[in-house]
Order: C-alpha cells, then structure tokens, then sequence
C-alpha cells in the first residue's frame, strides 16, 4: 500500500539515486532553476492580485459611484422626469431619492429623525437617505441635529445650522459672502412659500423666517474629512427641515394665529424649538419630491442605484467587477436628451475604471494560468526523463528484486508536484502573513489550485510516458540494467 513503511523506503532509495555523486549538481541545478522560475511567476500573480484586489476594494466601496444627480431644467420638465422615468428606472434597480435636491450649487437634504419621527419610510429610501449622508461626511452632523425630542411632550430642539461642505480652505471673505448668499436665498425660498399663504400666515412665516435666518450658524466640514471629488462642487448643505417648518406654517389652517407665532423660538445656545411635526415631510410632498411646485424646484435630483458595482465570479475563477451597463447606457442617453449629469465626468471615469481594472484581473489570470501550467509540467517532466536517462540501470535493478513499478512511478509523479507545492505554499503563506488583508482569500486560492490539479492531471500520462519501458508485455530488465 502507498505511504506504507516499505513504501517510505522506496521513496529514500529513490531519492538517493537522484542525488548521487555523478548526478548531484545536474540535478540540483535542473530543481533550482525550475523551482526558482515557478516561484518568481506565483509570487508576480500574487503581487499583481494584491495589487487589483485593493483597486477593487477601492472602487466598490467609493459611495459616489452609487448616487448620480441629473439636471432638471423646469418645473414641468422635473414632473415629466418622474412620470416618465420612475419605472423604468425601477426595472434598472435605481430610484429618484425625493428628500434631496441641489439647487444654486447647495444640497437641501432632509435629516432623519433618530427618535423616530418619520412614518412610512420604506427600506430603499432610507438606505438612500444613509448613503447620501455617508458620501458628505453628514452621519455626524444629522444625528448631532436634535438636541432633544418632545419637550414638553410635543416639541422638539434641533439645531440651527448648515454645513459648510467644501469651505475648509476658503479665505473668510468667500465664506462670509457664501454665508450671507445662503442667507438671501433661503429668505427668497421662505418668501416663495410665504407667497402661497393668503391670510395672516404670511407675517407669521415672514416673522419666523427672520428669527431663523438671522440666527444660522455655520458649521465647517470636518478637517479629517475632505470633500469627495466627485462632490466638490456642493458648497453647502442644509437641513431641508427648516424648509418644512415653514411649509407646515403655511398649511396649518387648525391651529391658531398666535399660536403659530409661538411655534418656533430661537435659543441663545444656536437651536430652535418647534412643534415635532413641523420638522416632518409636509403631507402635500408624502411619496412625492420635495419642493418640486416652486421656484426652488430641484435643479439636480439624485437617482441612486445600489447594485451599480458588484463582485462578479468568471469562469476563469477569478473575481472581477459587474458594472450595470444596462443603467450606464441608460444614464448617457438621459444625459444627451438634455438631463445633464451634475458630474459627468464622474460616469466616464467610473466605466474606464471599471473596464481597465477588469482588464488587468483577466490579464493577469491568463498569464498566471499559461505560465504556471506551461512551466509546472515541463519542471516535472524533466526531473522524470532526467531520473528515467540517468538512472534506468538502478532502476532496473531495484526491480529484479521487487516488482514495485507502480510504486516508483508514482514516487516521480509526486516528488515533483511536492515541491512545486512547497514552494507555492510558501509563498502563499508569506503573502498572507505580510501583505493580506480582509477578503479576497478564495479568490486568490481558487486559481492557484486549478492550476496545481491541472498540472498534476497533465503530468501523469506524461510521467507514465518517460518510464514506459518498464510497462509492457515484454519487459527486459537485464537489457535495461546494462544501460540498452
């Protein structure tokens, strides 16, 4: 039986036939250079791998490649955009996010409550609502927003702020002109709703609009995180909040007068207070887009497409990236009917991206799969023909005494594979120790390993070939041993 203790036997004889004296520095060099050539093309793969492997990392976890803003140019033409594309970019997996808009180049967004305020928010919006919040650095800035909830049962105290995206390192004469034009148009937008009102209300959202206003503070982007590229053009972010609160005011027809009046104060330490449901989504916008029946309809509405990038299996067992170009085409030809991307470079870059990144996976597999195959039979071939010319006398004399062919084969099948399997191991090992991260871990492993089964699928007839005059009906072992 193999790896029995006659069998281990065998395998030493074998191996101090191959490292004679007569024999030894051909041998070795023919091991070395072999060993060394495999080594070199397994340790490239793997460097290569590394390499792409944290590209791709890098680009299936760039949130901006989820969320594209198109251009609206009119009010009918936002209400045509969302009649007409809704569902058909449903069947591509992207939605029109209706709770956030760009409009003069700020984003009006509207802040989750963490007191779980909101009603009737399905799965994909708030995963759209937290993704925007994760591409502008905002998760801190939105859950520091309410100070508290239901004060005095009812009420709530947010803070009274915007963020200051991309103004880091602006000279505080732009930031103070960016400040007091922030200021200007929200006046304008509260005047434009103040607009609809026809009785009292307009003196009351008049009255509000100037304690808000007047109050904003500006909150600067966190040093630590710098703008997206892909978003830079965003100068400031505000809570689309202070937009509803005037909103409500200009609805409420059960509420008194006064009452209203009362309804939202201003703090010194920066808040206002308000009824909590002032900083819902007014009813008239339930399911609908925010904001999209006035002048301040959304200049760039964002559609976000969460499975956009996937990792994607080839049949060559290597992991590359899916891009939906169904959705990209779709994207472009919004694009050239006039739907104008807010960074449209951001689209071409992410499909040259994506292309040459999968190109360099597939490359990289290819080469790995021709070489290591070529080069891992041809390594074992020759230590078989080099055992079969230099040693078919001892060999044949070995068995004259004991019939143990398929032993010996099988003992210059595996020796090889052996080594190609300690050298590759030990790479890998190193790799993993060294440079490995999370993931990755199977695709890395899957290739190496159908490459490893080939070889030694593809060396087995090529071994029985070398020794194929100690196999047949007639078999002269005399002959054999005097070297015939």
């Amino acid at each position: 039986m193999f790896f029995s203790r006659d069998f281990l036997k065998l395998q030493v004889v074998c191996l101090k036939m191959l490292f004679r004296k007569s024999t030894r520095k051909r041998f070795v060099f023919l091991v070395f250079t072999f060993l060394f050539m495999l080594g070199f093309n397994t340790c490239s793969y793997l460097m290569k791998f590394h390499k792409t492997e944290t590209l791709k990392r890098e680009v299936l976890a760039e949130k901006a490649f989820k969320v594209f803003f198109t251009r609206m140019r009119s009010t009918n033409d936002f209400e045509r955009f969302l009649f007409n594309h809704r569902r058909p970019l449903q069947d591509l997996g992207a939605n029109i996010v209706q709770k956030a808009f760009i409009y003069q180049n700020n984003l009006y967004i509207h802040f989750l409550s963490p007191f779980g305020l909101e009603t009737g928010q399905s799965i994909d919006e708030i995963e759209a609502m937290q993704l925007l919040y994760h591409m502008f650095n905002l998760s801190r800035a939105v859950a520091e927003f309410y100070v508290a909830d239901h004060v005095d049962g009812y009420r709530s105290r947010v803070k009274n702020q915007y963020v200051d995206y991309n103004g880091n390192r602006l000279d505080e004469d732009t930031v103070r002109n960016r400040h007091d034009t922030l200021k200007a148009d929200l006046g304008d937008i509260a005047d434009m709703i103040r607009s609809l009102s026809r009785d009292k209300r307009k003196d009351v959202i008049h009255s509000v609009r100037n304690t808000m206003v007047e109050n904003l503070k500006r909150i600067a982007g966190s040093k630590d995180d710098d703008p997206n590229l892909y978003l830079s053009r965003v100068e400031i972010i505000v809570p689309m909040n202070f937009l509803h609160i005037w909103s409500h005011i200009q609805q409420d027809n059960t509420t008194d007068i006064m009452d209203l009046l009362y309804s939202v104060s201003s703090n010194p330490e920066g808040s206002i207070e308000t009824d909590s449901a002032f900083l819902k989504v007014p009813e008239i916008y339930a399911g609908e887009a925010l904001y999209k029946d006035m002048d301040i309809y959304p200049r760039y509405a964002p559609i976000y497409v969460p499975d956009l990038l996937k990792p994607h299996w080839n049949w060559l067992l290597f992991q590359n990236i899916r891009l939906k170009k169904d959705f990209m085409d779709y994207l472009n030809q919004l694009h050239f009917n006039g739907h104008y991307l807010f960074s449209y470079e951001k689209s071409q870059i992410l499909q040259d991206k994506v292309k040459n990144l999968n190109d360099d996976i597939q490359t990289n597999h290819i080469h790995f799969y021709l070489t290591d195959v070529s080069m891992g039979i041809a390594f074992p071939f020759m230590i078989s023909l080099f055992a079969f010319i230099h040693l078919k006398t001892e060999i044949a004399f070995l068995l004259m005494y004991k019939n143990r062919v398929r032993e010996i084969l099988f003992i210059f099948w595996l020796l090889p594979l052996s080594l190609m399997f300690l050298v590759k191991s030990g790479i890998l090992t190193g790799y993993f120790f060294y440079l490995h991260s999370s993931g990755g871990g199977l695709a890395l492993l899957l290739p190496l390993l159908a490459s490893f089964v080939a070889v030694a699928a593809g060396f087995y007839p090529i071994n029985k070939w070398c020794f194929n005059q100690f196999f047949g009906d007639t078999l002269n072992l005399y002959a054999l041993h005097k070297g015939r």
